[in-house]
Order: C-alpha cells, then sequence, then structure tokens
C-alpha cells in the first residue's frame, strides 16, 4: 500500500498542469558591444544574415536599433556562419562585410515530458573577418535553451547610416528625368 502511494505521488508531481515555461530552443544570444568601453549599446543600419542559409533569412533589418538578437544553429550541419553588412556612409560596399563562422556539434537533450527535445550545440571554433568589426568573443561555449547572452560581438565607432540605399533612386515613385535625346530609338 505504501509503495502504491509513493507511485502515485510520484507521477501527480511528473504531470505539470502548468507546462513548459522554459524556452524550447537551444539558440545563442549575441550582444552588440562598444569595443573601447565593452559596454552593450545598439546599433542600426546593419544587415545580419545567415550565409548559405535558406529563404535568405535576414535576421537584423537595416532599420533596426538592436543590441541583442538570436543567431540559430543548424541541427544538421557541423557549422553556421553569419554575415553583416554596413548601410554606413563609406562601408556599404561588400568588401566591407565581416563574416562570423561557428563550427560546433550538437547534441540531442530531452528536457522534460511538458518541455520535449531539442539540440543543445558546443561550439568548438570560432573564425571572423576584421573589415569594420573589432573582435567577437564567446561567453559560453555551451548553447543551451537558457536564455543568456553567449556571444558578444564588438563593434567601433561607425560612421552616419547612409539614408538611401546606394543603388536605389532618391524617389523611386517618380519617374527619371526625360532623357529622349539620349536614346536615338525613340521618336519625338
Amino acid at each position: 500500500m505504501a509503495v502504491s502511494a509513493a507511485v502515485l505521488l510520484a507521477a501527480a508531481a511528473a504531470c505539470s498542469s502548468s507546462g513548459c515555461l522554459e524556452n524550447h530552443s537551444a539558440i545563442p544570444r549575441a550582444e552588440l558591444c562598444d569595443a573601447e568601453t565593452g559596454k552593450a549599446q545598439a546599433f542600426n543600419g546593419l544587415e545580419i544574415s545567415g550565409v548559405g542559409a535558406p529563404n535568405d533569412s535576414l535576421l537584423v533589418t537595416r532599420t533596426q536599433s538592436v543590441t541583442n538578437f538570436y543567431l540559430p544553429m543548424r541541427s544538421s550541419h557541423t557549422s553556421t556562419e553569419w554575415c553583416i553588412h554596413y548601410v554606413r556612409e563609406g562601408i556599404s560596399t561588400p568588401e566591407f562585410n565581416d563574416t562570423i563562422l561557428f563550427e560546433y556539434t550538437s547534441q540531442p537533450y530531452f528536457a522534460s515530458e511538458d518541455c520535449g527535445a531539442m539540440y543543445t550545440y558546443r561550439i568548438n571554433r570560432m573564425r571572423y573577418t576584421t573589415h569594420v568589426l573589432d573582435s567577437v568573443a564567446i561567453t559560453d561555449s555551451l548553447i543551451t535553451n537558457v536564455d543568456i547572452v553567449r556571444i558578444r560581438i564588438f563593434m567601433p565607432e561607425l560612421p552616419p547610416v547612409e539614408t538611401a540605399a546606394p543603388d536605389e533612386p532618391e524617389n523611386p515613385d517618380e519617374p527619371d528625368e526625360d532623357n529622349s535625346g539620349d536614346n536615338p530609338d525613340v521618336n519625338e
């Protein structure tokens, strides 16, 4: 009788009506920091996207002002790479883009009956370019579902944000000036 009461008590404790309150995914959170002070700082005029990611995944758009953002990893791969494109005066061309590459191992992890399974990641190696960015630091190489900053990206002082994209006209809804005299096939 004592055994069956203990089993019922354990079963009741295992079933939770509150469900899973934790984050269901192990996605590393990155933080942008001022390279001089080391303090977190919001930046805009950046586009951050996955390299070789399906559907051209743009994680941060040029109009967003961000300090923290998530850099998802792919459990079916052993590396993931991100590109930082600067929409800033004088550095908005591709040769100034920076990339950050993480090589990692993924491990399936069963969290609980309510939370289910997920992958955790261990970053084994990191490489990055320094065309504009100063440096990148990993604060914890084990990526779990605990929502804390694990990657810090240190940025120098950046030039002003461009007001219009370099390949777009200033007024895209208005037609260009009449240059019909420039084209001999146009009848006047």
